[in-house]
């Protein structure tokens, strides 16, 4: 078995260094027609240098997987690449490979390398399939991560922004004027990034209503969802847009207020782990400890 894992160590020092120089090949001409052409969407994200190191591996595997068929997974992994601001940056084809890659990569490193070579522990098949399994979720992990931190951006920057919005059409400019007025004033993030891109989709001739669809689709937040449904029911309705975005604005600065409280009440219950395991003992030993070994060893040895 020893020569075995000895060439699978072999593959994988192989196909670590074809990565390495493949990384340092340039790939920019599609990404700079894309952007020309306007067809790249928001892509305000970093890829995971992971994934730009093991790209050449990954559009070698990817050709395998696309025959297998599962619609909803594809689609889903296609909507959190939107939703983390990273259209175009990789398929659902590459992002399958890369489970199966990284899968792959766990189980060689852990169990080929660690187990086999270095230990010599012989594993049971569960402790096989536990780091295959964990392996083939590395990817997911790493792609719920950047969709949350980027919704974390936009809910912080959306009070700003929806209070700029609403003085710009109570001060006598249309909505869009005013959406171009924030983003002008408002600070660089994802949320002026979706707004921009709202701005173009509308210059290209889409109409309010769906645009407003696309950008509560991109961002797949329950504020932004609310915020796209009243603007387009007063639409619909021919309403006056200041009020609903002056309410909207106060239910968003209120929710904000209420999130900072139930966060603050968290922390006050996420502490008492710590401080029963790691600060609790540590008192009991300094206020209990002489006294147990008083009571073991006798009077005179604490202080004597």
């Amino acid at each position: 078995m020893l020569p075995f894992f000895s060439l699978l160590l072999l593959v994988v020092t192989a196909v670590s260094v074809f990565v390495a120089v493949a990384a340092f090949i340039p790939d920019e001409s599609r990404r700079k027609v894309e952007e020309q052409l306007g067809l790249q969407g928001v892509s305000s994200g970093q890829v995971s240098p992971v994934v730009e190191m093991f790209r050449p591996v990954l559009r070698m595997v990817a050709p395998m997987v696309r025959g297998i068929r599962a619609q909803r997974y594809r689609d889903w992994i296609e909507r959190q690449f939107v939703t983390a601001g990273l259209t175009g940056a990789m398929g659902a084809d590459e992002f399958m490979a890369y489970k199966i890659v990284m899968a792959m990569i766990f189980w060689g490193l852990f169990i080929g390398l660690l187990c086999k070579v270095i230990t010599g522990w012989q594993e049971p098949i569960v402790v096989d399939l536990f780091v295959i399994v964990l392996g083939s979720f590395f990817p997911e992990i790493w792609i719920r991560g950047e969709v949350t931190r980027r919704q974390e951006e936009i809910r912080r920057a959306l009070p700003y922004v929806m209070d700029l919005l609403t003085l710009s059409v109570e001060a006598g400019l249309d909505f869009v004027a005013g959406l171009h007025k924030v983003v002008e004033k408002a600070k660089a993030g994802p949320l002026v990034e979706e707004l921009a891109f709202f701005l173009r989709e509308i210059q290209i001739g889409a109409s309010r209503q769906q645009a407003l669809r696309n950008l509560a689709y991109r961002c797949n937040m329950a504020e932004l969802s609310s915020f796209a449904a009243l603007l387009i029911q007063a639409d619909i309705l021919g309403a006056s847009i200041g009020p609903v975005l002056r309410a909207q604005s106060d239910l968003i600065r209120t929710q904000r207020y209420q999130r900072a409280e139930r966060m603050g009440a968290q922390a006050a219950q996420k502490i008492l782990f710590p401080l029963i395991l790691c600060i609790m003992p540590a008192v009991f030993v300094v206020i209990f400890g002489p006294i147990v070994l008083n009571f073991i060893y006798g009077s005179g040895v604490i202080g004597g």
